[in-house]
């Protein structure tokens, strides 16, 4: 009998074919691809193929019976998902023996469990079952997983399969308990709200509440700008006081001043700067967003996606640890054959020791993110951004420690003290290696010797406003969540997602609307549980302590359904106020989303619209303004301001399709070049005939 094994993606089948012998017979059975390799065949999923579905489907909650169900199933979205899934059944009748080949973490360890229980109707944790564990697509790697077969391990599928229950309870039942609060009030909308939803929310939330509370507070700062006697180079100097409260008090302080300023003292300080630890999921994320203004989730998909290819490691890793297993010599070597890396990897292949700067966070299944040293062709202008920055931050962790020496001069004038700061690199050290990424302020002072006495140009105070606090950042939320434990690495940035597909949340910096500020409000008023952080927490510690059989999967599944039962009757007794409460800010934030500018004719407000014949833009003082706009056919959402013209930038989903942003203006030049890319495009991936052509049109 062969045996089947089953990946999470197509191309993951085809890496493993291909490692596992030269005669590879690519065999396709309705489009779906895979892979007849002597005795193995090699089949993909494309990630979930099942997914948990209520039996006897009521509109009411709370509804604890549920099943798994094939993806397409419960999401029309997952229709794709037949295929593979039916390929599976079949090719499993040939088979006795079953291997799972998909990600080694949690998640994966569910995918593969349901393929190979419904799809190929095998007991899981049979003793014909066996897991490939695997952290990097490299052909040694993926012989060494199939030479060296694991048994399935129970726990971390019982984690899985308890976290996606809990999520459905959480998710579903207190979804449609708000929801159904809100049509009591009379409004038709669907809102939703989860078990890790609620508390990321809350935290935004609580952010928006300071800034909206802030109180601006006036202050003063007085500086010093004197003269250098060598280089008559300007030096600028702050009074040692920092904020003046009182402007009469700077202005009198300022009136004490004279024309001469002496040097009392020079404090120097040299400091060793570390090198960087290697990158877990958070970091490469929050440095992705830092550097190159790459979204956290934009950043996972490309890292998966360099990942399946071969490029780098598993991605969804908590470590920032890379172990003494891993040939970095064999890595720096094939690394060094990229002109760009060349120079870098030869100075660290010169060293007799190559010794990590690793952090503190660990992962028990995968090693932090790292190249493989496989050639990286064909990478799209994104995807090469982000490995460059991964291979960057790969090199420098094997980096020798910076030196940086820090600078403070003190000034006396007429017993004013004024302090000049400076802070320079003296010796480079891994900074060469992180090379673009290593930006740190240089600031040299000047030399000057203790009593030296120097020529003052002016004395001047600036009036400034204290400020509020920033808002989060989709990089810096991220952080806080995981600081917090809400969510898994790999979920976090989906759940700011779906913040803002709710219109909980608008813009780069996370302002929340007023929508997303009273549903915390008003969960906090009459169901406090949904919002609570540690109770969230506690059920995250909990599922992990399941993979480590510290914790059954029973037992907090029944914590669950109480807690959500308890949620539910609290919404049951307060429905209706609930549903008042939210009532006015669902329409008001809804009209501010569709808003994109101001009428021409009439100055009204212009805004997104759907009707008999597709999208358009109108005026929101129809029928006394009749003034509209087409726009093309798909979902079109908002999406910030043309930083050319100024009007509204908006962009057109359709799925399987690229996203367009475009503005909303025709005649802006930022549309024509869109439009002119778009162009390009079609004619460079959708060559042939013309019908072809449009019924693939962007």
């Amino acid at each position: 009998m062969k045996t089947l094994i089953v990946t999470e993606k197509p191309k993951v089948a085809e890496r493993i074919a291909k490692s596992l012998g030269k005669s590879v017979k690519k065999q396709f059975r309705n489009k779906v691809p895979y892979y007849e390799v002597g005795e193995n065949i090699v089949a993909p999923a494309v990630g979930h193929i099942y997914g948990l579905k209520e039996k006897n489907a009521k509109w009411t909650y709370p509804v604890f019976d549920i099943e798994w169900v094939p993806a397409y199933e419960v999401n029309e979205g997952s229709s794709f998902t037949k295929g593979y899934l039916n390929n599976l059944k079949f090719l499993a009748k040939k088979c006795g023996k079953f291997i799972n080949a998909c990600d080694f973490d949690i998640e994966g360890s569910v995918i593969g469990f349901n393929a190979i229980k419904y799809a190929c109707n095998v007991d899981p944790f049979g003793e014909n079952v066996y897991r490939m564990k695997f952290s990097t697509i490299t052909k040694d790697a993926i012989i060494r997983a199939y030479e060296n077969l694991d048994p399935i391990q129970r726990e971390m599928v019982n984690a899985g399969l308890a976290r996606h229950t809990l999520d459905w309870y959480w998710g579903i039942n207190l979804s449609r308990a708000l929801t159904t609060s809100i049509k009591k009030a009379g409004r038709y909308v669907t809102l939703s709200i989860g078990r890790v939803q609620g508390p990321a929310l809350k935290i935004l939330a609580g952010r928006e509440k300071e800034i909206r509370a802030f109180v601006t507070e006036p202050y003063w700062e007085i500086e010093q700008i004197a003269k250098e006697n060598k280089n008559n180079k300007k030096i600028s100097s702050l009074h040692e006081k920092g904020k003046f409260k009182d402007e009469k008090e700077a202005k009198e302080v300022k009136e004490k001043c004279g024309d001469k300023t002496t040097v009392s003292k020079v404090v120097k300080k040299k400091f060793k700067h570390a090198p960087p630890h290697p990158f877990d999921l958070t970091t490469l994320q929050t440095e992705a967003y830092k550097q190159l203004k790459v979204d956290p989730r934009k950043t996972l998909e490309i890292a998966q996606d360099l990942y399946t290819s071969g490029f780098i490691s598993y991605p969804r890793t908590s470590s920032q640890q890379l172990p003494d297993d891993i040939n970095f010599r064999e890595i720096l070597t094939k690394l060094s054959k990229n002109e760009n890396y060349e120079h870098l990897c030869e100075m660290l292949l010169s060293k007799e020791k190559l010794a990590p700067n690793n952090g503190k966070k660990t992962d028990p299944a995968h090693p932090a993110i790292h190249p493989t040293g496989e050639k990286a062709k064909g990478l799209s202008a994104e995807n090469k951004k982000i490995y460059d920055l991964i291979v960057h931050r790969f090199l420098a962790a094997f980096g020798d420690f910076a030196t940086r020496e820090t600078v403070k001069i003190l000034f006396d004038n007429n017993s004013e003290i004024f302090v000049a700061k400076g802070t320079r690199t003296t010796d480079p050290g891994w900074h060469i290696l992180y090379g673009k990424y290593a930006k740190f302020e240089e600031e040299e002072l000047p030399k000057l010797e203790e009593g030296e006495v120097l020529d003052v140009i002016e004395i001047k105070i600036h009036a400034k406003e204290t400020k509020p606090p920033k808002r989060y950042t989709p990089a810096s939320i991220i952080r806080e969540m995981e600081k917090n434990n809400l969510g898994t690495k790999a979920t976090r940035s989906q759940i700011i997602d779906i913040l803002f597909k709710r219109n909980y949340v608008d813009g780069r910096s996370l302002e929340v609307t007023q929508l997303g500020l009273d549903v915390v409000e008003t969960m906090d008023k009459f169901c406090p549980e949904v919002m609570s952080i540690d109770l969230t927490r506690k059920f995250e510690d909990e599922m992990k302590k399941i993979s480590v059989k510290d914790y059954t999967s029973e037992k907090v599944l029944v914590e669950g359904r109480e807690m959500v039962t308890k949620i539910s009757a609290e919404f049951k007794e307060n429905e209706l106020k609930i549903g008042k409460a939210l009532a006015e800010s669902v329409s008001e934030t809804s009209k501010k989303q569709n808003v994109v500018g101001k009428c021409k004719d009439c100055g009204g407000d212009l805004m997104l619209r759907q009707g008999k014949y597709g999208n358009f833009i109108g005026c929101g003082s129809y029928p006394k303004c009749k003034f509209t706009m087409s726009l093309p056919q798909g979902m079109i959402k908002k999406e910030g301001e043309c930083e050319e013209c100024g009007n509204a930038m908006v962009v057109r989903i359709i799925k399987g399709k690229r996203p367009w942003k475009f503005c909303i203006n025709p005649n802006c030049g930022t549309r024509k070049e869109a439009e002119e890319k778009r162009k390009a495009f079609k004619e460079k991936y959708y060559k042939g005939d013309e019908k072809e052509k449009n019924k693939k049109d962007m």
